[in-house]
């Protein structure tokens, strides 16, 4: 996700029609199924725009109390904050769904309930991206009329800027750039740009981008890329002013992104809160995306995920930003209908995994050691249960083209709660018949302790001794497990990962966790660099379609390898405050409740 590509990353737009998204799952928040109407976000689900009255999982096919009533406050609650603000360094799941509150893009995805729904549509742009035959030539025409929290006009070269913020990446380093970088120049023989961003090449700029006017943008591309209207609705691909915003400007643009969306920053304490207004500046009319309800938008982040769900079961916040609600709160859902017809438990766009790390443990049969002696039942458990997903036995999700739903490459007995005698077999290859000693990342909120006391437990039985190495979530990917010298320094042999596709492709879910050019910091956190898998990819890109032949030997390819492990598909139940209305999951970010447009129906 943020430097080299030789290869190009787009495969057909027709990949995967019902895929879910996105990113980093950057929550520790959990969920699963049920029986009662309406089936739990399942891809099947139609989508309605009609109102729906409070019922489990109504968010997942429609709107839930869908209303035009203006006014009121959204309170919110989160385990920990963004990785970043900074629309060219995030890549949570959760915080981009929350950048459609301040930031938009020339194209971005429809507002319209159902599992089904990853559609785009223009949103800066008057329309999707004209291109050539060959898709290596694109053109946009930006929309009259928006503008920024200060009154200026959004032009294209600001949208040409914002994307050449993206090639710093000694300051960016937690965002998708890995697709941007060899695609908008021409690289080296080791994948390297010839452009270091604005910040350091000052006075320089990328040539692959020209504006003829402040209404027109035009990219030529180094390869055939069919998806890159999907890369138009990225949050990297975001206009940034060419003056920043004062004072907070490169790395401390994260800490006031100037906003052409309904609301702008109203203050901001980094791991404490957030406050968003209305931006008097917005015009509804150049938005068909979003219809902004609520005046005000809260957002109050604590580690405490029990204290936040108690907050949601007194009423004093409307919904969890960042994920589900926890076990205790799940349990209480569960066996009361009242509360019951107040959540929704969609299938999410995650899998799971654990990275078990080469450089930590570099032997093939040791990482296959932990892979076979893992307790999926207690994994899937810690996660939730069966409200927290399904157990899974290859890295790509069942939306994912080229699933494979027979595969299970990693065998963890014929009731999932491992394989010990295998396991032992492993050790024995690899020199260590008594087991070893590691340590474990993770997120010290929400799951992320449940999860790894079901895996310490588990790896117990072996010999293979585990003790955690914990991190905030603000900067647990990219600035810790995605820091090959940081997992080095501590350790750090095996880390809790969530992974969704950045758009509804193959490609958009493999390419920034397994590409040689994927750097660490923006999910190829174990460093694989196979000429296979670049190869697969390469192969992909030539044309569009779900290719799920070729995604089914990456799959097999990268569990042979045996660095990404991965335990559950992920679901997630969420609750929603009753007095909420226009409440929708919105799959193509993560299943998360759509924030921008919900309302409050007490007006409050």
């Amino acid at each position: 996700m943020q430097r080299n590509s030789k290869v190009a990353m787009a495969v057909g737009l027709t990949a995967a029609a019902t895929m879910v998204m996105t990113a980093c799952g950057g929550s520790e928040g959990g969920g699963g199924g049920s029986s009662t109407s309406p089936k739990p976000g399942s891809s099947n689900a139609q989508g309605s725009d009609q109102s729906l009255q409070a019922a489990f999982n109504a968010a997942t096919i429609g709107f839930v109390n869908k209303s035009d009533k203006k006014g009121g406050s959204l309170n919110l609650v989160a385990t920990g904050d963004c990785d970043a603000w900074d629309p060219a360094n995030t890549y949570y799941g959760w915080c981009w769904n929350m950048q459609r509150l301040f930031t938009r893009t020339l194209v971005g995805y429809s507002s319209t309930p159902g599992a089904n729904n990853v559609k785009i549509e223009p949103d800066l742009a008057q329309g999707l991206g004209e291109h050539n035959a060959d898709f290596t030539e694109w053109t946009y025409k930006l929309k009259t009329g928006v503008k920024w929290e200060d009154g200026s006009t959004v032009t294209s070269k600001q949208v040409k800027y914002g994307l050449e913020r993206v090639f710093a990446t000694d300051l960016f380093s937690n965002g998708p750039s890995s697709y941007y970088l060899c695609l908008l120049a021409k690289c080296d023989a080791e994948g390297n740009p010839p452009f270091a961003g604005p910040y350091k090449d000052k006075g320089k700029g990328l040539d692959s981008i020209t504006t003829p006017d402040d209404t027109t943008i035009k990219f030529k591309l180094q390869t055939s890329t069919p998806d890159f209207d999907f890369l138009m609705s990225l949050p990297a691909s975001a206009p940034v002013p060419l003056t920043e915003n004062g004072a907070n400007s490169g790395s401390k643009y994260t800490l006031h992104p100037m906003s052409n969306g309904p609301y702008k920053f109203q203050s901001y304490t980094p791991e404490q809160k957030i406050v968003w207004v209305r931006n008097d500046q917005y015009d509804q009319s150049t938005d068909k995306i979003r219809k902004p309800l609520v005046d005000k938008i809260t957002l109050n982040i604590s580690t405490n995920a029990d204290d936040n769900d108690k907050q949601l079961q007194a009423g004093t916040a409307d919904f969890q930003a960042d994920g589900g609600v926890q076990t205790a709160f799940q349990t209480n859902i569960i066996n009361n209908p009242e509360l019951k017809k107040n959540a929704d438990n969609p299938v999410s766009s995650y899998v799971r995994y654990f990275s078990v790390f080469p450089s930590t443990i570099p032997d093939v049969h040791c990482r296959r050691a932990i892979f076979y002696a893992m307790n999926k039942v207690d994994l899937q458990r810690a996660r939730g249960g069966t409200y927290g997903g399904d157990i899974a036995h290859t890295m790509a999700q069942p939306t994912v083209p080229g699933h494979d739903p027979k595969a299970d490459p990693y065998p963890s007995g014929p009731d999932n709660t491992g394989d010990l005698a295998k396991a032992k077999e492993e050790l024995q290859a690899c020199g260590k018949p008594n087991g070893f000693a590691t340590k474990m990342a993770y997120v010290n909120a929400g799951k992320g302790p449940a999860v790894f006391a079901a895996a310490q437990s588990a790896l117990a039985r072996v010999g293979i001794k585990i003790t955690g190495a914990v991190h905030a979530q603000s900067g647990y990917y990219g600035g810790y497990i995605g820091k090959p010298e940081t997992v080095k320094s501590v350790g750090i042999g095996i880390a809790q990962a969530g992974w969704g596709a950045d758009y509804p492709t193959g490609g958009g879910f493999w390419t920034s966790i397994v590409a040689s050019y994927a750097p660490p910091g923006g999910g190829n956190y174990t460093v694989i660099k196979d000429k296979m898998i670049d190869d697969l990819l390469a192969e992909a890109s030539k044309t569009t379609g779900r290719h799920d032949d070729l995604f089914k030997k990456l799959d097999a390819r990268v569990m042979e390898l045996a660095v990404d492990l991965p335990f559950i598909y992920d679901k997630t139940l969420y609750y929603r405050n009753p007095r909420l209305t226009n409440v929708r999951n919105n799959f193509a970010l993560g299943s998360y409740y759509d924030a921008v447009n919900v309302g409050v129906s007490d007006g409050k």
